[in-house]
C-alpha cells in the first residue's frame, strides 16, 4: 500500500509533483483520469487548504524519476487519505515520466487588475498568483485576450476596445504570464492558454495593457422593498437606464443576481411589477447561459432598442419562496376557492372582473384542465378566506401559464373584503391523461398527454416497451412498431416526459418518469405508435412483460390455459409473431400445477401462420390440473424484458436475475465480470455499469446460470455465450450483483441526525450535491418523505464545506410536481450542470424516525 505522500519541486510543501511511498521507493503518479476529487484527497492527505486545490499537467513541476506507482486513480473527494481511494499499481507502458501529475493545494485564488490608467477599466494588466501580485507579456498580445480581461474586470466592451502592449508603464514583481492565447469566450484570463506560471522570459518593458470602452458597468435593483427586488437598471456612460424584457429568462435573472451579491435560490422574475423606469433602455435581447460572472459577458444587444418601451422593463425578485397556487374547501384539489402563496403566506384573490378566462389559467396552472362551464368566481361560494388579499382585478389572456403572469400584478394591494374571495371550479380532466391523434386510426397516431393543457409526447426513450403499456392502456392491443419523427404530424407544446416502461405496467403513469416539463426536445420529435387494435385473443402472462410468460387464450369471454406435450419453436413463433414480439426465442413448458379453465391441447402450427388459431389443436374445457393433458406452455420472445435486478436499493442496483423457462434464475457470481454487467446495464437502460459485485445468499434451492462470458457489447445479455443452466442445492452460493450509473440515491450531510444536512445525490457512482436554485416546498416535502424523515421541512443555503465542494454538482433548478413519487423523477437542469455554488440544505420537521 501507500506509505506516504509528498509534494516535490514547487515553492512550498503544499504544490509540486505528487510523489507517493511504496515498498520504502518513492515514486510518481500519472495524470491519466485525475480530477479536482483526486487533488482534494491529496491535500487533505499532506494536511494542506484544500479550498481552492488544483491540478497542473504535463510535468509542470519538472519529470520525476524511478518507477510511475500509480495510474487511474479515483477518489470521491470525501476520503481522508490516498490509500482510500481506487487506484491501478501497473502502469506497465501506459505513463512515463512525461506524464507526471502535479498539485497546487489551497492558497488565495487569482485575481486580476488594471493598473496604472485614468479609471479601472483600462491599464497595465496586473495578476495575482500565490498571494503576489505580477504582470502579463504584452508580446503577441491580442485583441481577444484583452476581450477576456474587460469582460472578466466587469468594463464594457465593444468595438472601441483598444489593446495596448507596454503603453502603461513597466510592472513590478514576477511576469506570471506569458504566450497567452484566448478564444475570447473564456471566463477568466488563466483559462486562455499560456505558459506555466512565471516561467517565461518577457520583460517589464513588454507589459501587456487594455483599454476597455468605457467605465465599469454597474447594476443595481430599484422600486423593491430591499436590494434585493425590484427593476433592474444599468449604468452606462454615467447614466442610468432600464434593460428590455423580451426574451429575458431565469438564467438571465440567476446571472444578475449573483453579480449583485443577492441570493440567486428561488429567483422570481416580475417584469413591470416594479413600474416603468426611465432614461434609456440600455440592454436588450439578453441570453446567458447562467454561469457567467456578470450580465455583460451575456450576449446581448446594446446600446438602445427602438422596439422596447419601458412597459417591458425587466423586474427581479433575487430571493424568497416562489409563488404557488391551491383550490381549497372544494371535493377534490380541481375546485374551490383560490389560495395563493407569495412571500411566504397564503393568501385569497379578489372576485371583480374575474371570470371564465381566468379560471381557465388557474386550472391549467393546477393541471385540472380548462375552465368549467359555470366556473366563473361567485361571491363566497366556497366561503370567505382570511390574511391577505394578494391579488386584485386580475385579467387574462387565457394564454398564461401561472395566474400572477395576467395583467402586471400589484400584490397586496386590497381592493375588496373576503366575501369577494374568488373560486373556481375545474372539469374531472386530470394530469396524466393520455391519447392518440393525427391518425383516421383510433389505435394509431402521435401519443399526448395532458398536463393542463394537451401536448405531445418527445421520442426521447420512446421504446416498443412504453408504447405497448399506452396501447394497453387505451385498450388498444400491442404495439405493432413506434416511431420517432414527425409520421403523424409535429406539435408546437411537447412535453419533455421521459418513460422508463418495463411493459408489464397497466397504466404508462406507473412506468419511472423523469419528468422534465415543457423543454427542449431533441430534433422536436414527437412519438407515434401504431398499435394492433383491439385487444389481443392470447397474452403471455407471468413474465417480466407482455412479451414472455404462460401462454393463455381468450375465448368466449373467458381466459383459459394452454397446454402441450410437444410445444416447439413453430409453435411459439405464431404467437412471438400475432403479440409483435419480434421472433421466438426460447418455448418452455412448466413443471408445477396451474389451476383454471384448460381451452387448448396439442398446439401444431407450421410456423409460418399470424395467428395462433389457424394452427391444429384440441378444444377442452378441463380444469383439472392433474389431467393426462400435457404441461402449460410459455414462450420468451425477442422483445421480452428477460433480466432484472431484485433486492436492491433501486430499479439499476441489485442481484442480476434472468427469465428462464417460466421463472426467475440467479446469475452465479463465480466468473461475473465487469463487461457482464455493462450489458445488463444497457438493457435495462440504466447508463453504464459502475461495478460488477457479488452477494453470499443462503437459499433454497434455484436454477442459476452459470460461465456467462459477455465482451460488453452486446445490446442484450441473452446474446452472451454462458456454460450451463443448472439448479443448484440449498445453501451459501454467490450471486451476481451490480451498481448501474443511471441509479440514484439521497442522503443529508453535516447536520445533527440524518434528517437535517446538506442534501447530496447519488449518480454515476458519486455522491454530489444538489444547487438551492427553484427549490419549493414541494420538492423539500418529497425529498424529507423520501428519506422517512416525515412529510415537511425547511432548506436554507448550506455553509459550504471543504468535503461537499470536492464532490460534483449533480442537480439544478429541481422542482417536483405533485404527482412525482421519487427526486428522480422531478423535472430539473440536464444532471452535472453547475449552475450555482449556493447548495440545498435542509432540516425536515418531523424527525421522529431519525437516530
Amino acid at each position: 500500500g501507500i506509505e506516504d505522500v509528498r509534494l516535490v519541486g514547487g515553492s512550498g510543501p503544499c504544490e509540486g509533483r505528487v510523489e507517493v511511498k511504496i515498498g520504502g521507493e518513492w515514486g510518481t503518479v500519472c495524470e491519466d483520469d485525475w480530477d479536482e476529487e483526486n487533488t482534494e484527497v491529496v491535500c487533505r492527505h499532506i494536511g494542506c487548504p484544500q479550498g481552492s486545490g488544483r491540478d497542473t499537467r504535463t510535468s509542470s513541476f519538472g519529470a520525476g524519476t524511478g518507477t510511475v506507482w500509480l495510474t487511474d486513480v479515483i477518489c470521491r473527494g470525501q476520503e481522508e487519505t490516498l490509500n482510500q481511494c481506487k487506484y491501478s499499481s501497473e502502469s506497465g507502458d501506459i505513463c512515463d515520466h512525461k506524464k507526471d501529475i502535479g498539485v497546487i493545494c489551497g492558497g488565495e485564488k487569482e485575481e486580476i487588475r488594471l493598473a496604472g490608467g485614468s479609471n479601472e477599466c483600462e491599464g497595465r494588466v496586473e495578476v495575482k498568483h500565490r498571494g503576489q501580485w505580477g504582470t502579463v507579456c504584452g508580446l503577441d498580445w491580442y485583441r481577444r485576450n484583452a476581450l477576456v480581461v474587460c469582460r472578466q474586470l466587469g468594463c464594457n466592451v465593444t468595438n472601441e476596445l483598444e489593446v495596448k502592449a507596454a503603453s502603461f508603464g513597466a510592472g513590478k514583481g514576477k511576469v506570471w504570464l506569458s504566450n497567452v492565447k484566448c478564444v475570447g469566450n473564456e471566463n477568466d484570463l488563466w483559462d486562455c492558454r499560456h505558459r506555466m506560471w512565471g516561467s517565461g522570459s518577457c520583460k517589464h518593458r513588454d507589459d501587456a495593457g487594455v483599454i476597455c470602452s468605457g467605465g465599469p458597468q454597474e447594476l443595481r435593483l430599484v422600486g423593491g422593498t430591499n436590494s434585493c427586488e425590484g427593476r433592474l437598471e444599468v449604468r452606462h456612460q454615467g447614466e442610468w437606464g432600464t434593460i428590455c424584457g423580451d426574451y429575458w429568462n431565469h438564467k438571465d435573472a440567476v446571472v444578475a443576481c449573483q453579480q449583485l451579491g443577492c441570493s440567486a435560490s428561488n429567483i422570481q422574475m416580475k417584469a413591470t411589477s416594479f413600474g416603468p423606469g426611465e432614461g434609456k433602455i440600455w440592454f436588450s435581447n439578453v441570453a446567458c447561459t447562467g454561469e457567467e460572472l456578470n450580465l455583460w459577458q451575456c450576449r446581448h444587444q446594446m446600446w438602445g432598442n427602438p422596439f422596447c418601451d419601458h412597459e417591458q422593463d425587466v423586474g427581479v425578485i433575487c430571493a424568497g419562496e416562489e409563488e404557488e397556487v391551491k383550490l381549497v374547501n372544494g371535493k377534490n384539489e380541481c375546485e374551490g376557492r383560490l389560495m395563493v402563496y407569495h412571500r411566504g403566506q397564503w393568501g385569497t384573490v379578489c372576485g371583480y372582473y374575474w371570470g371564465a378566462t381566468e379560471a381557465t389559467v388557474v386550472c391549467s396552472q393546477l393541471g385540472c384542465g380548462g375552465s368549467h362551464e359555470d366556473g366563473q368566481a361567485k361571491a363566497v361560494s366556497f366561503g370567505p378566506g382570511s390574511g391577505k388579499i394578494w391579488l386584485s382585478n386580475v385579467r387574462c389572456l387565457g394564454e398564461e401559464s401561472a395566474i400572477w403572469e395576467c395583467n402586471p400584478p400589484m400584490w397586496g394591494i386590497k381592493r375588496c373584503g373576503h366575501k369577494n374571495d374568488v373560486g373556481v371550479i375545474c372539469p374531472d380532466k386530470r394530469t396524466g391523461d393520455f391519447r392518440l391523434t393525427n391518425s383516421s386510426q383510433r389505435c394509431s397516431g402521435r401519443g399526448e398527454m395532458f398536463a393542463g393543457k394537451w401536448g405531445a409526447l418527445c421520442h426521447s426513450h420512446w421504446d416498443l416497451q412504453a408504447a405497448n403499456v399506452l396501447c394497453r392502456q387505451l385498450q388498444c392491443g400491442t404495439a405493432v412498431s413506434v416511431s420517432q419523427g414527425t409520421d403523424f404530424g409535429d406539435n408546437n407544446l411537447i412535453w419533455t416526459d421521459e418513460f422508463h416502461c418495463e411493459g408489464t405496467e397497466s397504466n404508462i403513469r406507473e412506468c419511472a418518469n423523469t419528468g422534465l416539463g415543457n423543454g427542449m426536445c431533441p430534433d422536436q420529435a414527437t412519438a407515434s405508435v401504431t398499435c394492433s387494435g383491439t385487444m389481443e385473443s392470447i397474452r403471455l402472462v407471468g413474465g417480466t412483460s407482455h412479451c414472455d410468460g404462460r401462454l393463455e387464450v381468450l375465448q368466449n369471454e373467458t381466459w383459459g390455459r394452454v397446454t402441450d406435450h410437444q410445444w416447439d419453436i413453430k409453435d411459439a413463433q405464431v404467437v412471438c409473431r400475432q403479440l409483435h414480439c419480434g421472433e421466438a426465442i426460447e418455448p418452455f413448458t412448466l413443471k408445477g400445477p396451474v389451476h383454471g379453465i384448460i381451452q387448448w391441447d396439442n398446439v401444431i402450427c407450421q410456423g409460418s401462420e399470424n395467428d395462433i388459431k389457424e394452427c391444429l389443436k384440441t378444444e377442452s374445457k378441463s380444469s383439472d390440473a392433474t389431467t393426462d393433458l400435457g404441461k402449460d406452455v410459455g414462450v420468451i420472445c425477442s422483445e421480452s424484458q428477460s433480466v432484472h435486478l431484485t433486492d436492491g436499493p433501486g430499479r439499476c442496483a441489485g442481484m442480476v436475475q434472468v427469465y428462464h423457462r417460466g421463472q426467475w434464475a440467479m446469475v452465479s457470481g463465480d466468473s461475473w465480470t465487469l463487461a457482464d454487467a455493462h450489458v445488463v446495464c444497457k438493457e435495462l437502460k440504466c447508463g453504464h455499469a459502475i461495478n460488477a459485485t457479488t452477494a453470499v445468499i443462503n437459499g433454497a434451492a434455484n436454477v442459476w446460470l452459470k460461465g456467462l462470458k459477455c465482451g460488453g457489447h452486446e445490446s442484450k445479455l441473452r446474446e452472451c455465450p454462458s456454460s450451463s443452466w443448472g439448479e443448484e442445492d440449498a445453501g451459501e452460493k454467490e450471486a451476481a450483483r451490480l451498481f448501474c450509473s443511471e441509479f440514484t440515491d439521497l442522503r443529508l450531510v453535516g447536520g445533527a441526525n440524518k434528517c437535517e444536512g446538506q442534501l447530496e445525490i447519488y449518480y454515476n457512482g458519486k455522491w454530489g450535491s444538489v444547487c438551492n436554485n427553484v427549490m419549493t416546498m414541494q420538492t423539500v416535502s418529497l425529498i424529507c418523505k423520501q428519506l422517512g424523515c416525515g412529510s415537511s421541512g425547511l432548506y436554507q443555503e448550506g455553509a459550504s464545506t471543504s468535503d461537499v465542494d470536492a464532490a460534483p454538482s449533480w442537480l439544478d433548478f429541481i422542482k417536483c410536481r405533485y404527482r412525482d413519487r421519487s427526486v428522480s423523477e422531478c423535472p430539473s437542469s440536464p444532471w452535472g450542470r453547475k449552475m450555482c455554488d449556493a447548495k440545498a440544505y435542509i432540516r425536515c420537521v418531523h424527525e421522529e424516525s431519525a437516530s
